[in-house]
């Protein structure tokens, strides 16, 4: 009775039937198991909860870097128009110019708990949210790739060749080469204008002028001249994905280096908002940048409502275990107190 009055005692002390393995070997382990499944979905809970958080985060940034296109587009269109002077298309550049650079400033610095969520250009980023209490319980939150967001905007880097001995900048930027005309008139003072490369030149010998989607043989809006005399060769200009400008194939025995000449600056031709024919190009280019940001924001939507329901079914099941895990070690308070009563007066 002495044994029994003191595992009463015990038991309701500490409100649980299993103080120790002795008092139930196999409910202890199974209660066991039940505390590591409770804990472990608590804090699975609390990581779902964190998986919104980041979610909302990046949704947030790139609700702004759509509110950045949504402006440079209408920019777009009101550059299209005939009516424009050439200072009315500078006012309108230098906005643009400023709200791509705070779309870049936006993908490079949103950051999460030390996280840059939307800093990669080229691959596609998973944050991997454990869920469950054990192990490949996960929901991946997948984040594409940018580059697409502002890859209307190539200006790249300037390679660098030789003309007539001297060293010069190619300061093209991203258009296609349509034509070449050949022509005997020496080239004087040609001058070229860009975001990344200003330079001035005079050119001597055999000229070829190579006109792009955005001008005719007759009136370019935009040409490339290569000069030397037809001694060397000349080069193709191209831009890989990530805007780089690098020199390519020989385009035959011409000439050694190609330089942009424009009556505006060259970096006009990567938005084309100074040209019609470029204007349509560049709203369309504009028009797959916000497409690609309303999926991945679609997408996050999509994860954030995934996550609520994670949350709400661990939630339960947390819930529902500990009752189970109740029923197994809890005490039976009015039991142990009749036990109590019982040895007590047993003992008198």
């Amino acid at each position: 009775s002495q044994s029994a009055l003191g595992s009463a005692i015990e038991r309701l002390s500490s409100g649980l039937r299993i103080n120790s393995a002795k008092d139930d070997a196999a409910g202890q382990a199974i209660a066991n198991r039940f505390t590591a499944n409770v804990k472990g979905l608590t804090q699975a809970a609390r990581n779902a909860n964190d998986g919104i958080s980041i979610a909302q985060t990046t949704e947030g940034a790139l609700n702004e870097i759509n509110n950045n296109l949504q402006r440079i587009r209408e920019l777009t269109v009101q550059a299209s128009n005939g009516t424009n002077s050439a200072s009315d298309i500078d006012s309108i550049q230098q906005e643009v110019n400023q709200r791509l650079e705070e779309i870049n400033r936006i993908a490079d610095q949103t950051d999460f708990n030390g996280i840059k969520v939307l800093k990669s250009k080229t691959d596609d980023v998973t944050l991997s949210i454990q869920v469950g209490a054990k192990d490949n319980e996960t929901i991946d939150i997948k984040i594409a790739a940018n580059q697409s967001w502002n890859q209307y905007d190539a200006l790249g880097t300037v390679p660098s060749g030789t003309v007539n001995g001297e060293a010069r900048k190619v300061a093209a930027l991203g258009f296609d080469v349509l034509s070449a005309t050949a022509s005997t008139a020496d080239v004087e003072a040609i001058s070229f204008d860009a975001a990344v490369a200003t330079a001035e030149a005079k050119h001597s010998g055999a000229a070829t002028s190579v006109v792009n989607q955005y001008g005719d043989a007759t009136n370019p809006q935009y040409a490339v001249v290569v000069t030397d005399g037809g001694v060397d060769t000349a080069y193709a200009l191209t831009f890989d994905k990530d805007g780089k400008a690098t020199l390519g194939e020989e385009l035959g025995a011409v000439a050694t280096q190609a330089a942009a000449a424009s009556t505006t600056a060259i970096t006009n031709a990567s938005t084309g908002i100074t040209v019609a024919g470029g204007a349509a190009d560049a709203l369309s280019k504009l028009d797959d940048a916000m497409k690609s940001v309303d999926e991945q924001r679609s997408s996050l939507g999509a994860i954030q409502n995934r996550f609520e329901s994670t949350v709400a079914n661990l939630n339960n099941t947390i819930t529902n275990l500990s009752a189970a895990r109740s029923r197994i070690e809890d005490s039976d308070y009015a039991t142990e107190v009749s036990n109590m009563t019982k040895n007590q007066i047993l003992q008198q």
